[in-house]
């Protein structure tokens, strides 16, 4: 995954900011990291989809030693730390761009990664309770990407995109992240891109942990 973004990171976005401008290379990094951060997400759904085929998965819960709201709440919860382990490197050389690699602040760095990585663990869970393929569990996640990368401000601010299509941008979970990471840049708050970010990763992860239990109801 590292090596992935670091082909997204000084391929893709080193690229289009020499056509660009150096400071749009600093502009579209974050996202290298985001998309390494969602991709890790969905192999947490990957891994329940995968467990359709465990032979006698019945006894198998039966036989948990703990409650099977607490084993949800693991499960989305060993999803974010994957997010965070697979991300780390990524996040120390955005940090190290933005020139905050020593300063507290890559701790907010963090802490945005795996805000984001919630909502996505828990998207992840959801669809991989209903998908009856994989190929329908891959359709669905390539959807989701794909709205979360191009219907965000990974490349373009809001105002370029058709006013009819804005308010979809307005309120990709992806667009706040960026503004979070953007904050650590520029030196402001990142309080308020935190805080909205914060809204849809916990529906979307009580989403993924409902759609788990009923998943696994016995």
């Amino acid at each position: 995954m590292f090596a992935n973004f670091c082909i997204d990171l000084f391929v893709t976005a080193a690229t289009f900011g020499n056509l660009i401008g150096s400071n749009y290379f600093l502009r579209i990094a974050p996202g290298s990291n985001l998309i390494t951060a969602m991709v890790a997400a969905f192999q947490s759904g990957r891994d329940i989809w995968r467990e359709k085929y465990i032979k006698d998965l019945a006894s198998y819960l039966l036989t948990l030693p703990i409650p099977r709201k607490v084993f949800a709440l693991s499960r989305i919860t060993g999803g974010v730390a994957r997010s965070v382990i697979a991300t780390f490197p990524g996040t120390l050389v955005i940090s190290y761009l933005y020139g905050i690699l020593f300063s507290p602040r890559l701790v907010e760095a963090f802490v945005i990664v795996a805000v984001f990585s919630l909502g996505i663990v828990g998207l992840s869970m959801a669809v991989s309770a209903f998908a009856s393929t994989i190929e329908v569990f891959a359709t669905v996640r390539s959807a989701i990407q794909l709205y979360l990368s191009f219907l965000s401000t990974i490349f373009y601010d809001v105002s370029l995109f058709p006013a009819i299509v804005q308010p979809i941008v307005q309120t990709n979970p992806m667009t706040w992240a960026m503004q979070a990471f953007r904050a650590l840049q520029s030196q402001v708050s990142t309080l308020y891109p935190i805080s909205v970010l914060v809204g849809p990763s916990l529906a979307f992860a009580l989403l993924g942990a409902v759609c788990y239990l009923w998943y696994t109801r016995l």
